[in-house]
């Protein structure tokens, strides 16, 4: 049984998308089974920070995204934070009625630009009210949930008389444990409001139906999965959230790990896509697979169909073999067991291996062109870095563990290479590991000359 209401959600942080790239998107993500698209970037501050101010003829884009979803019968979604959690002074003021009139003037234009859904979403924020809501909710058992029921029920009402659904994301939107919060919030919202929720994790490698069941009994509601999967922005290079961030880990894996009978319980499924809209739609496009077939999922036949599809599946397989693990995959990608392999110990078998698998991945590399190798080139001019000092490695662990001298411009490539590594997530980090345990062994410097023979 197919989960009938699903989604790309384009909802994270970072640099926002081109028309030309979301469009592209949509129209994939359609032929694997998406029956929505939810458009919430953070990058369009009027989805978070600047949600009181209008688009106008600024909304350009937004009228072309209904137009293209529109014509595949497809949902247009509209996402928007007031709580505005990178820019917290800038946050609504839950109690003031003004604002909240603002916020029914901006979902009621986002109504007349066809969108059919809305999403309000508390996510990503902390507890903190401003004074005259605190004061106005004073006497409630959880005067933050009040006043987020408040606010959300009064746009349902209008989006109702313009025909327009609405889902709510709470603050308490992931975790299986109960809170006053969540007891709160369900008790006073809409009836037929369905509760966005990640799992029990914000990136939950398995769910279960019970987990839903127990949560939905909480939120006293249906529950509408925000799986953010394949969405990279949670492990960025820089230290916190923002508009510019570059994700380090490589999203080139399909969905695992799923149960089929979440089907039976989920009011609807949305994916959240990776900042690499081009590089990152095949693992999006396997989400979407599952979602429409539970039951019949196969990850791999999956995840190669979409790879397929970009016109350049044989470079981008062997990169995605070479990357793992992702946070869902079973098993570590090829180049992190090469080396964990040549790590185990003094197997010459391991290091020839490991000396073809880095020669695989700097021709799978070389080989990518056009926008998707736009999107990888942090990844692969890390693999540029990374590769040739992993083949210093080789050579320089072949000749210690046979005794031999280690070539002086191996040691000071392993030694410069290790200093200047790479922020990006390379096989899970193994070939560092590979390179530092050379660098050892090699002496450091000094050519390694066992005492004995081996």
């Amino acid at each position: 049984m197919p989960i009938t209401d699903r989604a790309v959600l384009e909802c994270f942080y970072g640099p926002l998308w081109s028309p030309a790239d979301r469009a592209e998107v949509v129209r994939r993500a359609h032929r694997h089974g998406a029956t929505a698209y939810v458009y919430g970037p953070s990058a369009d501050e009027r989805t978070g920070p600047d949600w009181r101010r209008p688009y106008g003829a600024e909304g350009n884009h937004l009228d072309e995204l209904v137009a293209l979803t529109n014509d595949l019968g497809m949902t247009a979604t509209w996402r928007v934070s007031p709580g505005a959690p990178l820019r917290r002074e800038r946050a609504m003021r839950l109690a003031d009625a003004g604002e909240l009139a603002v916020l029914i003037e901006r979902v009621t234009e986002i109504a007349r630009r066809g969108f059919g859904r809305v999403i309000i979403a508390f996510d990503d924020i902390d507890a903190e009210l401003d004074p005259a809501t605190r004061s106005a909710y004073v006497d409630d058992p959880h005067p933050m949930a009040a006043a987020q029921a408040g606010v959300v029920n009064a746009v349902h009402d209008r989006l109702a008389e313009l025909g327009v659904e609405l889902l709510v994301c709470p603050t308490h939107y992931w975790g299986v444990e109960s809170s006053r919060y969540r007891e709160r919030l369900g008790a006073l919202l809409h009836s037929d409001l369905a509760a966005c929720w990640t799992g029990p994790a914000v990136i939950s490698p398995t769910i279960t139906a019970a987990q839903v069941r127990a949560v939905a009994e909480q939120l006293r509601r249906p529950i509408w999965l925000w799986d953010n999967y394949p969405v990279n922005d949670w492990d960025s290079v820089e230290a916190t959230f923002a508009n510019t961030l570059t994700p380090r880990r490589l999203p080139l894996a399909p969905l695992q790990g799923w149960d089929p009978g979440l089907a039976d319980v989920l009011a609807g499924y949305g994916a959240n896509a990776a900042l690499q809209p081009l590089a990152g739609l095949p693992a999006l496009c396997t989400a979407l697979d599952w979602a429409r077939d539970p039951q019949g999922y196969d990850p791999g036949e999956s995840f190669a169909r979409a790879l397929d599809e970009t016109g350049q599946g044989k470079s981008l397989k062997v990169l995605a073999e070479l990357a793992g693990p992702s946070i869902l995959a079973e098993r570590p990608g090829r180049l992190a067991e090469a080396c964990l392999r040549a790590l185990a110990g003094p197997d010459p078998t391991a290091l020839s291996a490991l000396d073809e698998t880095v020669a695989q991945a700097a021709i799978a590399a070389a080989a990518l062109d056009g926008p998707i190798a736009t999107e990888l080139r942090p990844w692969l001019d890390a693999l540029r870095t990374v590769l040739p000092i992993s083949a210093a490695a080789v050579r320089a662990m072949t000749a210690a563990r046979a005794g031999d001298p280690v070539r002086n411009e191996d040691i000071a490539a392993l030694r410069t290479g290790l200093q200047d590594w790479p922020r990006m997530s390379i096989a899970a980090g193994a070939p560092y590991t590979l390179a530092d345990h050379a660098l050892a062994l090699s002496g450091g410097g000094t050519p390694t000359f066992p005492d004995e023979p081996r």
